[in-house]
């Protein structure tokens, strides 16, 4: 478990000196509870600061070997059942991948995955804009295509 959280450490670190001025870390506390990673200016979006939570490339299934590169996990529910992070103070979600970070507002985010979950008429199963909870736990996962991540207007696609 250690090696994971020092793994996203090194992304979120990563993401701060390439892509931000003015950085301020979370509290272990904020990070936990406000889910936000960094504080800072990034100038392609504006002159304020800005909270941004941090999310490394994500597998299918927890034991695979290789990432998913066009989709990624939506947090709604974490594993102890309280609000995710979909539903934090950070005011971006950055996802690592490849060879780019994919940048979206994420109020604009979580309204897109409320819509398609419910279009999907609250499916449960493991696919697209269905609704997950793995055994033994009480979060809630929708799996989410990078395609529409990238159409919403909110969005960039930064390289590395």
């Amino acid at each position: 478990m250690n090696s994971f959280l020092e793994k996203g450490k090194e992304i979120e670190q990563e993401f701060a000196k390439t892509q931000l001025t003015n950085v301020v870390w979370a509290t272990k506390e904020q990070d936990m509870h406000e889910h936000w990673d960094v504080q800072g200016v990034c100038d392609w979006i504006g002159d304020d600061p800005l909270k941004f939570d941090v999310k490394g490339m994500k597998k299918y299934n927890r034991h695979d070997t290789q990432t998913i590169q066009k989709y990624t996990w939506i947090e709604s529910r974490n594993v102890h059942g309280k609000p995710g992070w979909i539903k934090g103070q950070a005011d971006y979600i950055v996802f690592e991948r490849e060879s780019t970070w994919v940048i979206t507002n994420r109020q604009e985010l979580r309204e897109l995955v409320n819509e398609k979950v419910k279009e999907k008429n609250y499916s449960i199963g493991k696919g697209v804009y269905e609704l997950y909870t793995r055994e033994g736990r009480q979060d809630l996962l929708t799996l989410v295509p990078f395609k529409d991540i990238l159409d919403l207007e909110l969005t960039w696609n930064m390289p590395k």
